[in-house]
């Protein structure tokens, strides 16, 4: 149960910081969002750390970890931000949601988790329920046979992060979790800063101080998510984990609903019951 309440905790976190990265990079651009983001939430980590006296342990052993999870993160991420900026966001929000299902697959092969049929049949609901429940099938017959560059770029996001969770998996459970934190963001950096100097992108909007405010938003939900999966795999099963997570698109259509006053379809509402039941049928299960 503890794996997966952290689970749905990092959902929570990322459904948050889904709905502020997509207003960020359409202020200030994906390339400068990823790269703020990730600075302010590193930032925010060590002053945590130092605040708590919990300052890790760091070991080389951890580097290589750190590398793979900055490069697939960080060219996963360019493809989300990417994706957001070109929408439509109503259907590569649960593009990219799907991710989890395939890292949970990953997770049972390569790192070879066992689930019980009851467990097996409770994550195969939730991700059921996710994918109904983050999908408007009217917008989504709109899209279908024409999809667009926005589309295209969260499928290579999902798979991108899809072998990011089954890295960040078998990462945890040999290494320290907030050391592999702080040295993997400033892997990604140091990669975001080389490919804005590379592009030229101007930094003026960023600065503004509103969409500032935004980002720094982002990149403390993100920071915080990462660091819930991570406390979540190290308590128990990372596949279990990984099927809280996924249910994070519930959470711009909540905020679909109760900010911008919008109504879902009425698949969505049979969606989100769906993955409800889900996530109760694992966690009696866990």
């Amino acid at each position: 149960m503890e794996a997966l309440l952290y689970g749905v905790g990092a959902a929570v976190a990322f459904g948050f910081g889904d709905y502020a990265a997509a207003m960020a990079t359409r202020r200030a651009g994906f390339a400068w969002t990823a790269l703020a983001m990730q600075v302010i939430g590193n930032a925010a980590l060590v002053l945590v750390l130092l605040v708590m006296s919990r300052w890790p342990a760091f070991e080389w052993s951890q580097v290589p970890w750190a590398f793979a999870l900055a490069l697939i993160g960080t060219i996963s991420l360019v493809f989300l931000y990417r994706a957001f900026a070109l929408g439509p966001i109503a259907v590569v929000s649960p593009v990219v949601a799907s991710y989890a299902a395939l890292s949970v697959v990953g997770i049972v092969i390569f790192l070879g988790e066992r689930l019980t049929l009851g467990q097996a049949i409770a994550i195969a609901v939730t991700f059921v329920g996710v994918a109904i429940a983050s999908t408007d099938i009217r917008e989504l017959r709109q899209t279908m046979g024409r999809p667009t560059e926005g589309v295209r770029l969260g499928v290579l996001a999902t798979l991108g992060f899809a072998v990011w969770g089954v890295i960040l998996s078998a990462a945890t459970r040999s290494n320290e979790p907030f050391a592999l934190v702080i040295i993997w963001r400033l892997w990604g950096i140091a990669m975001m800063s080389a490919f804005i100097l590379w592009k030229r992108t101007p930094v003026a909007l960023v600065l503004v101080p509103s969409t500032l405010a935004i980002v720094a938003l982002v990149g403390i939900l993100d920071t915080g998510a990462n660091v819930l999966l991570m406390l979540g795999i190290e308590s128990g099963y990372a596949s279990f984990v990984m099927t809280g997570s996924g249910a994070y698109p519930l959470i711009p259509a909540v905020l679909a609903i109760l900010v911008l006053r919008e109504r879902l379809a009425p698949n969505q509402y049979v969606g989100v019951a769906i993955l409800i039941a889900g996530l109760i049928a694992l966690g009696l299960q866990s």
